[in-house]
């Protein structure tokens, strides 16, 4: 059984199209191991927390649009499980904001990045084996964060760097995957994130993201590799 821990829900609009954020990441598991998972679902946002942490066999953290070093009590409460989660050693993934978070809690550190939104399937190079990639492979997933881990937390490994996001990819032995960028995204409710962020971020950044959704990337092969590592069989294939 899979814990989803969402952390924000779609904008209603792309819930039209797209459904509610939990089945961005059924879907991405179903593709890779169909009918094999039962799920749970947890709304962090609104309160809603898992009541052990032997819940679930595993766990996934979702991204959001709030920051890891808020103040939130919702926040300050899914802190408080990961850090009850990695004691326990259950396997846990976290994307985007629930990579932040788990660094956050776990005494690294975030920050409003001084470089920058990251948007777009940006590249990141492998610093080790990870799925069906070996090191030094270039690594493109959609991405859309203002946010970094500018310090991993302690007992944390580097897979995945690159000059713009030094902290991209990092796993913790035995039992914590954290990855910045979107796996579970479709094209097009990318398209809709990047449209709606047109107020905020500038201009070419959001022409150049969209110019490159559609291009041939690596979520397929990441999401492979997440799935495998939730059900308990390792990063390398």
């Amino acid at each position: 059984r899979l814990g989803i821990l969402l952390c924000d829900e779609h904008h209603p609009d792309s819930i039209k199209n797209y459904g509610t954020y939990d089945n961005d990441y059924k879907s991405m598991i179903e593709a890779v191991m169909p009918g094999q998972w039962q799920y749970s679902v947890w709304r962090c946002y609104e309160g809603s927390f898992p009541s052990s942490v032997d819940s679930c066999d595993a766990w996934i953290i979702s991204g959001s649009k709030s920051a890891a070093y808020d103040t939130d009590p919702w926040i300050q409460q899914i802190k408080a499980l990961v850090v009850e989660l990695d004691r326990s050693q259950a396997l846990l993934v976290g994307i985007c904001f629930g990579h932040q978070l788990i660094h956050q809690a776990l005494g690294g550190e975030v920050q409003k990045f001084h470089g920058g939104w990251g948007l777009g399937p940006y590249p990141v190079k492998t610093t080790a084996a990870f799925g069906d990639f070996k090191a030094g492979d270039i690594i493109r997933i959609l991405a859309v964060h203002q946010d970094q881990v500018i310090q991993s937390a302690p007992g944390f490994s580097l897979l995945a760097t690159s000059d713009f996001c030094m902290n991209a990819i990092a796993h913790k032995e035995p039992s914590i995957l954290t990855c910045q960028a979107h796996p579970e995204f479709v094209d097009g409710f990318f398209r809709d994130i990047c449209l709606r962020l047109r107020e905020t971020v500038e201009n070419r950044l959001i022409d150049k993201a969209l110019s490159e959704v559609g291009l041939p990337d690596d979520r397929m092969q990441v999401g492979k590799t997440i799935v495998h590592f939730l059900a308990g069989k390792g990063l390398t294939f």
